[in-house]
C-alpha cells in the first residue's frame, strides 16, 4: 500500500511540473508576479511528493515486498537493512527515482531562496527546471517505472548486486547525482538571461555558488568511484578509462573550464558568448553521457544492457542542443564582450589557453569513449580504445594544465611584465629542478615522469608561494600570527584562495598517478603451495587456501594465504579472497592491500586448481596511489574555502600583492 501511494505522489509530482512550467510562461507574459509566484510554489511542492515516492519505495525494500519487481530484484531476505535501504539507487529503475528526489532537492532550494536582485529571471528559471525535472518523472513513470507489481511474488529476491556493497558505490551516484543535478541550476539561470535578453552579469552572478556545489559533488563523485574501483573492481588502481567514468570526467572538464572562464567575465566583461556555450555544453554532455551507459551502446562495468530509456536521453539532448543554438544565435547582440583580449601574455590569456586544453581534453576522452559505436557504424566492427590511448592523448593535455595552474596567478590582468613574472617563478624553478636532481640521482631516471614530477613541483611551490606572499604582507601590515593571516588572507579572497587549494589538490593526485603509472610493477604469477616469488622487491610465498565465513549471507568466500616479506626484512600475512554468489552467479575477487603509505601492494586471488595446490596471483605495486585519495580530499577542502561565506568584518585591511600587477602597471 504504501509504494502505492508513492507511486501516486510521484504522478502527482510530474502535473505539478507541468503547472509549474506553464503558470510561470504565463506569468512571465503577462507579467503577472501571482502566476510566478504559483508556479514557484508547485515547483518547490515536488520534493515533497517525490520525497513520499521515494519512502514509498523504502517502505517496501525494508519490508521484504516482492510484490514490487524492483523489491525482488535488488535485494532479499538476506540483504542486511543498510543495503536494502541504499538498494534504492541499487539498479536503473530506482536510481532514476532516486536521481529525480535529488534534482527536486536541488530545484526545491533555489525556489526557496530569497530572489531579490534575479527575481527578473525567476519565471524563466522556473519553467526550466520544471521541464527538466518533468523529463526526468516522465522517464521513471513511463519507461522505469519502479513501482511496477508482479502478480506471482517470489518468496525471496535476487538479492543487491554484489558489486554495489562497497562504501563507495554506495556513496557514489548520489555524489553524481548530485554534481549533474546541481549544474541544471547554472544552466536555468542562463537559459532565463537568454530569454530576458538580458546583457549584465546577473545570471553569473546569481548561479555561481550553485555551480561551485556542482562541481565540488562531481569532483567527490570521481574520486569514489575511483576508490570503489580501486577496492572491487580488481583493476589495481583507481581508473581504467571506462565509459562509466569518462562520463562524468567529460562533464567535470567542460564544468571546470565554466568556471574559469566565468571569472574573466565578471572581472572584464569579456567571454558572455564563451560562457553561454560552456554551461550549454555541459548540461548537454550529461545527457549524451548517460544516454550511451543507459542504452547498452557502450560495455561498461555498470552500463545499463538493452534499456529503453537511452534514446529518450539522447532526443532530450538534442531538444536541448537545438533549444540553446536558437537562443544563443538569436541573441548574438546582448552577448558582445565589453573588451578586447589586450595581450595573450596575460591572465585573460592564460585562462583562455587553460579553457582550450580543457575542452581539448573533454573531446580526446569524447572520442575515445564513443569510438567503438563510430567504428561498429562506419565499418561493423566494434574497435575499443584502450588506456594506451588515453594515456598518451589527453595524459600531455592534464599534465599542461597542471603547468599553467603554476603560471596564472602570476600574471595581471590587461597585460603581465615578463621580468616580474620571470622573477617570481625563480624560486619555484629552482626547487623543482631541485626535486627533479634528487629523484634521478635517487634513481628516477625515466624522463618522462622526471619531467611530470618537475612540472608538479614548479606548480606546488609556486602555489605554496602565494600563501606565503598573501600571509606575509597581512603580518607585516596588520602584525598578524601566521595562523590569523592565513585565515584573514582567504576570508579577503575565498575564491582566489579556495581555488589555490584545489590547485594544490590536483597536484597531489596528479604525482599519485604518476607514481602509479610509471613505477608501479602489474605482475601475474603461478605458484606450487609453498612456493616463493618476487615482485618488486617483495618476496611471497603461498600457504594454500581455505574457505572462509563470507561477509554477506549469500555467498560463499575462498580465501588465500601469502606470506610477504618486505624489502626491509619484515614479514607480513596477505589474504587475497574471492566470493562467490550463487543467486546472481556472479564471482567477485577480493584484493588485499598492505605495505606503506608511500607504496601500496595489492594482490589478488586469480584462481586456484586441484583444491589449491596450484594458485595464480595478480601482484601490483602501486607507488604513491595514496596521494591520490589525499589529492581528492584537498580538492573538496579547496571548495568548502571558496564556498565558505566569511563573516562580515569591520575595516579589513586590504593587502596589495606585491608583484606582478604593479610590475605591469
Amino acid at each position: 500500500m504504501f509504494a502505492d501511494l508513492g507511486h501516486l505522489s510521484v504522478i502527482f509530482a510530474f502535473a505539478a511540473c507541468f503547472y509549474a512550467a506553464i503558470i510561470s510562461t504565463l506569468g512571465a507574459v503577462r507579467n503577472d508576479d501571482r502566476f510566478v509566484q504559483s508556479g514557484r510554489v508547485a515547483l518547490f511542492m515536488t520534493l515533497p511528493l517525490i520525497l513520499l515516492g521515494a519512502l514509498g519505495l523504502w517502505h517496501a525494500l525494508i519490508t521484504h515486498d516482492f510484490g514490487v519487481q524492483y523489491v525482488a530484484n535488488v535485494s532479499s531476505r538476506s540483504t542486511p537493512l543498510f543495503f536494502r535501504i541504499t538498494a534504492l539507487w541499487g539498479s536503473q529503475n530506482g536510481s532514476l527515482l532516486f536521481w529525480c528526489l535529488i534534482m527536486a532537492g536541488f530545484v526545491a532550494a533555489a525556489m526557496a531562496k530569497p530572489w531579490t536582485d534575479d527575481k527578473p529571471l525567476l519565471p524563466w528559471v522556473t519553467t526550466s527546471m520544471a521541464l527538466v525535472l518533468a523529463f526526468f518523472l516522465f522517464l521513471t513513470l513511463f519507461l522505469a517505472n519502479p513501482f511496477v507489481r508482479t502478480d506471482f511474488p517470489p518468496e525471496d529476491g535476487r538479492g543487491l548486486n554484489p558489486l554495489l556493497r562497497h562504501p563507495g558505490m554506495i556513496i557514489h551516484p548520489p555524489m553524481l547525482y548530485s554534481g549533474y543535478t546541481g549544474l541544471l541550476v547554472p544552466f536555468a539561470y542562463c537559459i532565463a538571461s537568454l530569454v530576458t535578453r538580458r546583457t549584465d552579469n546577473l545570471w553569473l552572478h546569481a548561479s555561481r555558488r550553485w555551480t561551485l556545489v556542482g562541481w565540488a559533488f562531481l569532483t567527490a563523485g570521481l574520486a569514489l568511484g575511483g576508490r570503489w574501483a580501486h577496492d572491487v573492481l580488481g583493476w589495481g588502481g583507481y581508473w581504467g578509462w571506462d565509459p562509466s567514468e569518462n562520463k562524468p570526467l567529460i562533464t567535470w572538464l567542460i564544468a571546470t573550464a565554466f568556471l574559469h572562464s566565468a571569472m574573466i567575465q565578471e572581472k572584464r566583461g569579456m567571454f558572455k558568448n564563451w560562457n553561454v556555450f560552456l554551461i550549454m555544453l555541459t548540461f548537454a554532455s550529461m545527457f549524451f553521457g548517460t544516454a550511451f551507459i543507459r542504452s547498452g551502446l557502450l560495455t561498461s562495468v555498470h552500463a545499463f544492457a538493452a534499456s529503453d530509456i537511452g534514446p529518450y536521453f539522447m532526443i532530450a539532448m538534442l531538444a536541448i542542443l537545438v533549444v540553446c543554438a536558437v537562443l544563443w544565435l538569436t541573441r548574438l547582440d546582448t552577448l558582445k564582450s565589453e573588451r578586447t583580449l589586450d595581450s595573450a601574455f596575460s591572465r585573460e590569456g592564460i585562462f583562455l589557453i587553460q579553457n582550450v586544453l580543457f575542452l581539448s581534453t573533454a573531446f580526446t576522452v569524447f572520442i575515445g569513449t564513443i569510438f567503438p559505436v563510430l567504428s561498429e557504424a562506419v565499418a561493423d566492427t566494434k574497435i575499443t580504445v584502450g588506456p594506451p590511448f588515453y594515456d598518451q592523448v589527453a595524459v600531455p593535455q592534464l599534465m599542461a594544465l597542471v603547468v599553467l595552474m603554476g603560471v596564472a596567478p602570476l600574471l595581471a590582468w590587461h597585460k603581465a611584465s615578463g621580468k616580474a613574472v620571470l622573477r617570481q617563478m625563480a624560486v619555484p624553478l629552482a626547487f623543482a629542478v631541485a626535486v627533479m636532481l634528487a629523484l634521478y640521482l635517487g634513481g628516477a631516471d625515466k624522463p618522462v615522469p622526471l619531467l611530470g614530477f618537475g612540472l608538479c613541483a614548479y606548480t606546488l611551490a609556486q602555489t605554496v608561494a602565494e600563501y606565503v606572499r598573501g600571509v606575509r604582507a597581512r603580518m607585516q601590515a596588520n602584525g598578524e600570527s601566521v595562523p590569523l593571516a592565513l585565515v584573514r588572507l582567504a576570508e579577503r579572497n575565498q575564491r582566489r584562495y579556495g581555488g589555490y587549494l584545489v590547485h594544490l589538490g590536483v597536484v597531489l593526485l596528479a604525482i599519485g598517478a604518476i607514481g602509479k603509472g610509471f613505477y608501479g610493477y602489474d605482475v601475474i604469477r603461478t605458484v606450487n603451495l609453498n612456493e616463493s616469488f618476487t615482485v618488486g622487491g617483495y618476496t611471497f610465498t603461498y600457504r594454500g587456501i581455505r574457505p572462509v565465513q563470507c561477509e554477506f549471507n549469500d555467498c560463499q568466500t575462498v580465501q588465500a594465504m601469502l606470506l610477504m616479506q618486505a624489502p626491509d626484512g619484515s614479514l607480513s600475512a596477505l589474504f587475497p579472497s574471492r566470493d562467490f554468489y550463487p543467486e546472481q552467479q556472479h564471482t567477485a575477487t577480493i584484493p588485499f592491500t598492505a605495505g606503506h603509505f608511500n607504496e601500496e601492494v595489492y594482490v589478488l586471488l586469480s584462481g586456484w586448481e586441484r583444491n589449491g595446490a596450484i594458485a595464480s596471483f595478480h601482484v601490483y605495486i602501486n607507488p604513491l596511489i595514496n596521494w591520490i585519495w589525499i589529492g581528492s580530499v584537498v580538492m573538496i577542502l579547496g571548495f568548502l574555502v571558496a564556498y565558505w561565506r566569511a563573516p562580515e568584518r569591520e575595516a579589513l585591511p586590504v593587502v596589495r600583492r606585491p608583484a606582478v600587477q604593479a610590475a605591469a602597471a
